[in-house]
């Protein structure tokens, strides 16, 4: 479903998709920005910097011409709002995730029901306004993993994606990828911002998320991820969100 609406000098286009989990786009950009909100599961929106992981009941605006890769961790609806116009008062050249308050997730499901523009009406173009005004008034939420550019750090990342468990610090990590301890301290801090326990925390969080959508147990999701406990994994998790993986569950309906 495809809606064309006019608003002011922004013109604005609303899709909604279905993805299957692991299906996705592979990497595009668009010269409109694009605001995608997330109605169901879990999306990853992949950029050359990171990765950004959006569940249900939260979306990421994305810039104009930012080349980037989307990916459905697990079965996804979306609905895609594409404006031609920077929406803005300030510019805005990385993306950012946010959560949708209920008034907003109810304004996405109004945008979906707009007639063409040839039958739309004062209050349809009000109803657009309202989206402009919102949009940069949600709650902002850091689901960014940046990743590096040096190949033995890649290599390092590329591991752990795949065993999130591993206890390997940087001084096990420097005999797999025949550098020093030191210098992977260095880069890493350098290239991502993070230390590498900073990092390895982040990653933790995107892989909680998708397993916490999937409304599997918190003990298996601490499990999977080398936690002894739950409640270290709990500490974890607020400490990196500000709220448990219960009340986080709460903002994904």
């Amino acid at each position: 479903m495809t809606m064309h609406i006019q608003q002011n000098n922004a013109v604005y286009n609303v899709k909604h998709l279905n993805i299957p989990a692991q299906a996705g786009v592979e990497f595009y950009q668009h010269p409109q920005s694009q605001f995608l909100y997330i109605k169901s599961g879990v999306l990853a929106v992949i950029t050359r910097s990171g990765r950004y992981f959006i569940p249900a009941c939260h979306g990421i605006m994305i810039p104009a011409n930012i080349r980037h890769e989307l990916l459905a961790k697990t079965d996804v609806a979306l609905t895609a709002v594409y404006i031609t116009d920077d929406i803005f008062e300030t510019t805005i050249d990385q993306p950012f995730v946010a959560h949708a308050s209920t008034f907003f997730k109810a304004l996405m499901n109004e945008l979906l029901t707009l007639p063409s523009s040839n039958k739309q009406t004062l209050i349809h173009h009000r109803l657009i306004a309202v989206f402009q005004d919102y949009l940069p008034q949600l709650t902002k939420r850091d689901m960014f993993l940046p990743y590096p550019q040096d190949e033995r750090l890649l290599a390092i990342i590329e591991k752990l994606q795949k065993y999130p468990s591993m206890k390997s610090d940087l001084l096990s990590w420097g005999k797999f990828v025949q550098t020093s301890a030191r210098t992977l301290t260095r880069n890493f801090k350098k290239e991502t911002g993070l230390t590498y326990s900073q990092w390895r925390q982040r990653l933790n969080i995107q892989i909680a998320i998708k397993h916490l959508a999937q409304k599997d147990e918190i003990a298996s999701i601490a499990a999977l991820l080398g936690y002894q406990s739950s409640s270290s994994f709990i500490y974890m998790f607020r400490q990196q969100i500000g709220i448990s993986p219960k009340q986080f569950l709460k903002t994904l309906i």
